[in-house]
């Protein structure tokens, strides 16, 4: 009886058809966009320079195959896991601000996106500088520029907006978002050099976002209404 029971099994698996290396067809398969969100995970405890083809599959579990059909290597996986967290982004953002608000309030409204943004995606800019390293990639280098033109043409546009209404200050619109981008990036790693176990992490991103408004907007040194503005100190150099 036994016999004939693994008989059965055998012949049923000789059956079976070996798994194809091209794209899947069968239904249930992962696809594309799924293998993208998958690696995006991976990567919010994985550094991307870090992360190869082998371990996007493992975390997908799939097999290796599947990644290079969909991707070929790992630039270009890379990349679209870049454009598919930049998108999420981007449409965070504009959600809220369906209205239109007032300059300050769009500032703010990206203060509280990307400080959310950056805590679960804490190595999405080490990302960006690992694309930007794969200059013959002409979809890194067009994901890069589309990137930087559009995110600098939008703070160009509420800037502009907010000194002709007269709520903000004519700065350098390239080092303000710099500097925002830099200021809400440091939140993740705020709740590990001052955080304890009985910090919620929604209140520390709500007390973080509420200094970043007042850093942002009124800045850390008192002025009077006619004092000029700080310029920066110029180091001598010294002869040796």
């Amino acid at each position: 009886m036994a016999k004939r029971t693994r008989t059965a099994v055998e012949i049923a698996a000789r059956k079976q058809k070996p798994r194809g290396i091209g794209r899947p067809t069968h239904k249930g398969s992962i696809g594309r966009e799924v293998l993208i969100e998958k690696t995006a995970q991976l990567l919010r405890t994985l550094p991307p320079e870090k992360l190869s083809l082998t371990a996007a599959a493992q975390a997908a579990n799939v097999h290796l195959t599947l990644l290079k059909y969909y991707f070929h290597d790992r630039t270009r996986l890379l990349t679209e896991v870049a454009r598919h967290l930049t998108v999420t982004l981007g449409k965070k953002v504009e959600d809220a601000e369906d209205d239109r608000p007032p300059p300050p309030e769009r500032l703010r409204i990206r203060i509280d996106a990307m400080v959310d943004f950056y805590f679960e995606n804490p190595f999405y800019h080490r990302l960006m500088v690992e694309i930007m390293a794969e200059t013959e990639d002409p979809l890194a280098t067009e994901l890069i520029n589309v990137w930087m033109s559009r995110t600098l043409d939008i703070y160009r546009s509420i800037m502009d907006s907010g000194v002709e209404q007269g709520s903000l200050r004519p700065l350098d619109v390239s080092f303000t978002y710099l500097a925002m981008m830099g200021l809400c990036e440091q939140f993740h790693y705020s709740l590990r050099l001052f955080g304890d176990r009985n910090t919620e992490r929604a209140d520390a991103a709500k007390r973080y976002k509420a200094f970043l408004y007042d850093f942002v907007f009124n800045g850390i040194g008192a002025r009077s209404g006619s004092a000029a503005p700080l310029e920066p100190v110029q180091h001598e150099r010294r002869e040796k």
